[in-house]
């Protein structure tokens, strides 16, 4: 449930025109997991549809696409976006195990369905994950970060610390509070343009209010977060579903 519902005049002759929403995963990843991904996401998906029929909208929900860890037949091993694991290899830090997250949002960003047909990207990887050194979690300890993201395009998120977790609703509480906070930054949450209750944490902007766009740096504070935000029945705050609004509105508006 989001609380806040943010009021737009605008022409109702207007309609808006989701862009679709393809995920994929590493063969390590387990079915649990990439449910729970795909069904919060589905779920923020609702909520943006929700927000701009409220505004007087006319809404066309975009597709989902779980494509998993895909291949595509009738192209050599090792060709450029073959499969999944390509991605994988050209962001793979062999020395660490751990997948650079630029680099793989980068080839995101670059794949020639990206560039026909914009989409955003939802990627879950069971390797850990490390970013550039501003955004890296103890940088120059254990640099790892548990997602990555590019506005308005795609993120990237690793079950592999999660699953370090005993209790398995605990493990799939952490999980889709990091898909929710993962893709609300997809969506431009918090808004860069936004100068209140914000604050930046390992460079990256994050809401200070009651709300899944705070920043968790580990599972402890996932857990804590997250059962905060569930107990309240909040998924944004006020602030960051008229930022969710402004998000859908500006980059989804279509003529009728």
């Amino acid at each position: 449930m989001v609380r806040a519902i943010i009021t737009y005049d605008y022409c109702s002759e207007r309609f808006l025109l989701m862009k679709s929403i393809s995920f994929q995963w590493t063969p390590g990843v387990q079915p649990w997991e990439a449910e729970t991904v795909v069904s919060t996401v589905a779920h923020i998906q609702d909520v943006s549809a929700v927000l701009g029929q409220r505004a007087g909208f006319n809404i066309s929900r975009s597709q989902l696409r779980p494509f998993g860890t895909w291949v595509i037949p009738n192209v050599p091993q090792g060709s450029p976006y073959w499969s999944t694991l390509w991605y994988v290899e050209q962001s793979l830090d062999v020395e660490t195990g751990q997948i650079v997250a630029p680099t793989f949002l980068k080839t995101v960003e670059r794949e020639p369905w990206q560039q026909a047909s914009p989409h955003y990207d939802v990627a879950i990887v069971e390797q850990d994950l490390r970013d550039d050194h501003e955004y890296n979690i103890t940088p120059n300890k254990d640099p790892h970060v548990l997602s990555s993201y590019k506005s308005d395009l795609a993120t990237a998120l690793s079950v592999h610390r999660i699953r370090s977790i005993g209790d398995p609703e605990d493990r799939r509480l952490a999980l889709r509070r990091l898909a929710t906070n993962a893709f609300g930054h997809v969506l431009e949450l918090p808004s860069p343009k936004r100068h209140h209750n914000i604050e930046t944490s390992y460079g990256r902007i994050s809401c200070q209010n009651l709300c899944s766009m705070r920043f968790a740096s580990d599972n402890a504070q996932l857990l804590k977060l997250g059962q905060e935000e569930h107990d309240s029945r909040i998924i944004f705050c006020a602030a960051c579903t008229q930022d969710l609004l402004d998000h859908i509105v500006r980059t989804h508006f279509s003529t009728n």
